[in-house]
């Protein structure tokens, strides 16, 4: 790499920390121009984020064009329709006469690139989005069509990749679409779903994941499907099309994949939605350190870039000690989303500009409190026009610079997802899938250590992911606001955060409403207790005693209680549990 250019894109990173930066696009540059054939594995660049990983990429790329030497062919993924239009806009002058070298596609020129598919292989350079990917792992023609001759895919952020979930409540908002004369056929085809979810409704209250696998007639789906085709284009509202499509698409996976029913969800992913690669595939991934996707998936993904360099010494860093869950926040909402606003306001000072992160579900009423206390610079999602203020919630932010210059961050939810969606999200990537690996769950948490390390990794990789809109430069001086209660949270995001300083931790001043507590069944209450002891040996006698139950070899049959033994938790004898 030559130093000059280097210097001339990131002058202020090569200013402070030097070589330990120059290493890291070094070694960026080599992994891309390498001349390597492993197409089932992935090379993560886990910068972190604000380093300028994208930028540099963009820069690496656009050299190639002048060696001569590099014959390499990209296809480049963004998370957004305008990320493709930037950097398409950033490799304009590599296009020349009536043969364009870079296209960027996105929905606007999609059909006219796509009817002629075979033009796709003259261009040197594709830049595509997330979703665009994800379309292609339906379509192998279409794939085969982009890829084909080229051997460098570079995916800017980690790909998500749908999950479908039916529920009572989804039937019925598509029921309340659908004309009454579909409203029979409906009926019929989720009947089998339905029975699924009344037959686990005992354990609706528990956040136990069971596998499920419903069978319908194979006529009855595919009668379903061709009536679906006809009538879908009818539905006036493009909301409401996108709704039922969705759930269309969720039909062929419920009734065909392996399912894991929690909570009144029965939810799933759809098989051919798997990550497909070329030659040489890069990954840029800030979260990638802490989400455990990786690191379960260890023989798909090689980490590369993940020490922290950047210096946040003069930054200040606050927890506000409370549990942001979207449950604790519901029975408290009223009294929650007053005081929160109110310490927003305390804290916001002249020429501060503040960003504030939430559940979508949240943002009208952080909006609302915020507008009572005469907050009227606000600026909501994507509808952002330099206000003082700025409400955006979890899954719309990462790879969004609009927040670059703000000075205050306050994270005011956790993005917990339910808890069957981290066994799929275990299931999407990694490569033998989820076989028999146990869904127990106790104080919220997966017992097994895979599905575990996946759970806190990403419900982290969001929240640093998140923090790290603001105070995008090589030197950051902002103060961020933690709302969380939860040790292993709060560890793992600040261990990404290099030389930050620890503020005092935030009481907020009302009183908890709401006995959110769920009612534990028997084997809930001998987990409960049991992983509460210290180390050492307890009487059965003792332990049916101090929990109320009467029957110990019932219990030890949940696959529960065998996970605790099988993870070298517990070991149960005769007359006694010894806790290890």
């Amino acid at each position: 790499m030559k130093l000059t250019s280097y210097k001339e894109t990131s002058e202020d990173y090569f200013d402070l920390y030097g070589e330990k930066y120059t290493s890291k696009i070094l070694e960026l540059e080599r992994t891309i121009n390498s001349r390597i054939n492993r197409p089932c594995h992935f090379n993560v660049f886990g910068f972190e984020a604000g380093l300028g990983k994208s930028r540099e990429t963009n820069r690496i790329v656009d050299e190639t064009f002048d060696d001569w030497n590099n014959s390499n062919k990209f296809l480049i993924v963004k998370p957004f329709k305008k990320d493709v239009i930037d950097t398409e806009e950033y490799f304009k002058h590599r296009n020349h006469g009536m043969r364009p070298n870079v296209v960027g596609i996105t929905s606007d020129n999609a059909h006219e690139w796509e009817e002629n598919c075979e033009r796709l292989r003259d261009i040197r350079v594709i830049i595509i989005t997330h979703q665009r990917y994800k379309n292609l792992c339906l379509k192998d023609e279409l794939r085969n069509a982009y890829s084909m001759d080229r051997n460098v895919l570079i995916i800017d952020e980690k790909i998500n990749f749908p999950v479908f979930t039916f529920s009572k409540n989804i039937y019925d908002e598509v029921r309340s679409i659908l004309g009454i004369s579909i409203q029979a056929d409906l009926d019929k085809v989720c009947d089998k779903l339905l029975r699924e979810i009344q037959k686990h409704s005992i354990e609706k209250h528990q956040t136990r994941c069971i596998r499920c696998e419903p069978k319908i007639n194979p006529r009855t789906l595919e009668n379903f499907m061709r009536l679906m085709e006809v009538n879908v284009k009818s539905i006036p509202e493009m909301k409401h099309r996108n709704i039922v499509e969705n759930f269309i698409e969720g039909l062929a996976s419920w009734y065909s994949n392996k399912c894991i029913y929690n909570s009144g969800n029965i939810s799933t992913n759809n098989p051919k939605h798997i990550l497909w690669g070329l030659e040489n595939n890069i990954i840029l991934d800030a979260g990638a350190a802490i989400d455990g996707i990786y690191k379960v998936a260890y023989n798909r993904f090689t980490l590369l870039g993940q020490d922290r360099i950047v210096d946040h010494s003069k930054s200040l860093f606050h927890i506000v000690d409370f549990n942001s869950s979207k449950e604790k926040i519901k029975y408290n909402k009223n009294e929650y989303f007053s005081e929160i606003s109110e310490r927003i306001k305390q804290h916001h000072k002249i020429d501060d500009k503040t960003l504030i992160i939430c559940h979508k579900e949240s943002a009208s009423a952080i909006q609302f409190e915020l507008l009572k206390l005469g907050i009227t610079s606000i600026g909501v999602g994507d509808d952002y026009t330099n206000q003082e203020y700025a409400i955006n919630w979890f899954n719309n932010l990462v790879g969004k610079n609009l927040y670059f210059d703000f000075t205050k961050c306050w994270i005011i939810g956790t993005p917990n997802l339910s808890y069957e969606k981290y066994p799929i999200q275990y299931n999407l990537y990694s490569e033998n899938g989820l076989g028999k690996r146990s869904l127990a769950t106790v104080k919220g948490r997966f017992v097994n250590p895979e599905l575990n390390l996946v759970q806190v990794g990403l419900i982290a990789a969001e929240i640093y992911q998140s923090m790290k809109r603001i105070q995008r430069n090589s030197t950051p001086q902002g103060e961020f606001f933690l709302v969380n209660s939860d040790s292993e949270i709060i560890s793992a995001v600040i261990g990404q955060i290099k030389g930050i300083v620890r503020g005092k931790s935030i009481k907020l001043d009302f009183t908890r409403n709401g006995n959110t507590a769920k009612e534990l069944d028997n084997v809930d209450k001998f987990v409960e207790y049991i992983t509460a002891k210290e180390r050492g040996a307890y009487g059965k006698k003792q332990i049916l005693s101090d929990i109320k139950v009467s029957n110990f070899s019932r219990m030890a049959k949940d696959e529960r209680v065998i996970d605790l033994i099988q993870t070298n938790k517990i070991r149960i004898h005769n007359k006694y549990v010894e806790v290890l």
